[in-house]
């Protein structure tokens, strides 16, 4: 299995994730807060999806939306 979909498989899960957790929530604060991390988590799940895994570049930002891991959190090769 290449990286490009456990990426895909990762993301996806955690979209799930969020969805659950936007359920659970009682304050309309953090309800939209999982949503707007569950939107990221599907948009990331899309670009891996789509992108060949010999040479997949980090995940561009969409236009507007704020980094799904801000640049202090990234994991390095």
């Amino acid at each position: 299995m290449d990286r490009s979909t456990l990426d895909a498989a990762y993301y996806t899960r955690r979209e799930r994730e969020e969805r659950a957790a936007a359920q659970r929530a009682h304050d309309p604060l953090s309800r939209q807060t999982h949503l707007d991390l569950a939107e990221r988590y599907a948009a990331a799940a899309a670009q891996a999806d789509a992108s060949d895994a010999s040479d997949a570049e980090p995940m561009a930002e969409a236009p507007g939306m704020a980094p799904l891991l801000q640049p202090e959190f990234r994991i390095l090769p």
